[in-house]
This record gives structure tokens, sequence and C-alpha cells, in this order.
């Protein structure tokens, strides 16, 4: 089962090509996620969080319409994202996509892209979208499919002091078990020339994102 959680940060657009299905997928609202949700008119399984960013009509109407609402303090040491996060796993799901999790403040942002660096999500595919814009983290020992158009970016970034063992296949710049040491900006702006391109990583955690063409 996929999660899709909505996160209270902007949302630059919808992502491409991109479907929610309420039937199938667990729709999740992290606190003022909420907004985004009525705005797209997606009544989501769940609403999590201390509340404190959520317009009270907007989940009260959620609620008659069979949202079931989870409060927390205010005074927590869990972000409502990761509150969020967690009831997804909880539910097993096998795949978590995360939509509104950038822009606005800054230290929010980045706690939301860290998240994924998370022990806990290893095993799951966990991407967070925003417009033609995704994010995903590599751990060691992991490999991934990309999927763009000749043309889309590419774009890596470290996130331990070294990750070792990077290779790209299907990029104008390709890489073969090399290394990328922390606040090396060599894998920004790579470029698809494939359609279905693919990364490989043994050590160290990467942090991933694809720009894709407008």
């Amino acid at each position: 089962m996929r999660a899709v959680i909505f996160a209270n940060g902007l949302m630059a657009g919808w992502p491409e090509k991109f479907d929610i299905f309420p039937d199938v997928d667990l729709i999740i609202a992290a606190d003022g996620g909420l907004k985004h949700c009525s705005r797209k008119g997606i009544v989501p399984h769940l609403v999590i969080g201390d509340m404190d960013s959520v317009d009270p009509h907007e989940l009260a109407v959620m609620e008659n319409k069979g949202a079931e609402v989870k409060r927390f303090p205010v005074r927590k040491d869990e972000t409502d994202l990761w509150l969020a996060v967690r009831a997804a796993l909880d539910k097993k799901v096998d795949e978590i996509i995360i939509l509104g999790a950038l822009g606005g403040r800054w230290d929010m942002t980045f706690s939301n892209v860290l998240l994924l660096t998370s022990s806990e999500l290893k095993q799951l595919e966990t991407r967070i979208l925003d417009g033609n814009q995704e994010l995903f983290v590599l751990q060691g020992g992991q490999a991934a499919r990309l999927f763009g158009d000749k043309g889309d970016l590419l774009s890596l970034m470290p996130l331990t002091a070294m990750v070792r063992g990077v290779t790209l296949n299907g990029f104008e710049y390709p890489l073969d078990n090399e290394a990328l040491e922390l606040g090396t900006t060599r894998g920004i702006s790579n470029v698809f020339v494939e359609d279905a391109c693919s990364i490989e990583l043994s050590h160290g955690k990467l942090l991933v994102t694809v720009t894709h063409s407008d």
C-alpha cells in the first residue's frame, strides 16, 4: 500500500503525471497540510498533528466526511510530518509520497528533507514531490531506476562526509564507482540523455534530486 502525505509547506504545483487513488492509497494530512487536501477536493483518511495550523472549519468539514483526526500536544518532540510518517509506517505501507514539504521556513524544509535519511525508511521507497521536482535519499547498498525525459536534470548531494561507489548510467556525465565528498558541487545539474537511467551507491547517504523539464 502507498501512503500519500500532505505536509504544511508550500506546494509549487501538482506533480506532473501523479494521481491519487483514495480507494487504495492511504492519504494523510499532517496538520496544516489539510489545506492542500481542501484545495484539491481530497478527503484524507487521517489528519494528524497538534492542529495549530489547521483551519477549524476545514477540519470539521473533513471530519464530517469521514476523516479520522488524531490530536497531539503542541509541546512534543516530533514534527507533525514525522507523526504522519510514523502513522504510515504503523499501517505497514511499502511506499511513501510526501507533498507540500518544501518552502516557507527553511528549518522545516531541511528537517523534512533530512527525515528521508531515517533508518526506518531505508527499506521503503520514500519521495518528496514538489511541482516538477522529486527528491529521495539513497543509502549505502541501494540502487534506483530513474525515469524522465532527455534534458531532465539530476543533482546529487552527499549527506555524509563521503559517499562511495557512485555509479550513474544514462546521463551526460556518467560516474563509475566514484566518491563524492560532503560539500562538493560535482554532482549538480547532470543531464538525462536516456529516458530510463540508473544510479547505484555502495556507502554513505546521498540526496538525489530530479528536476523534470516543464
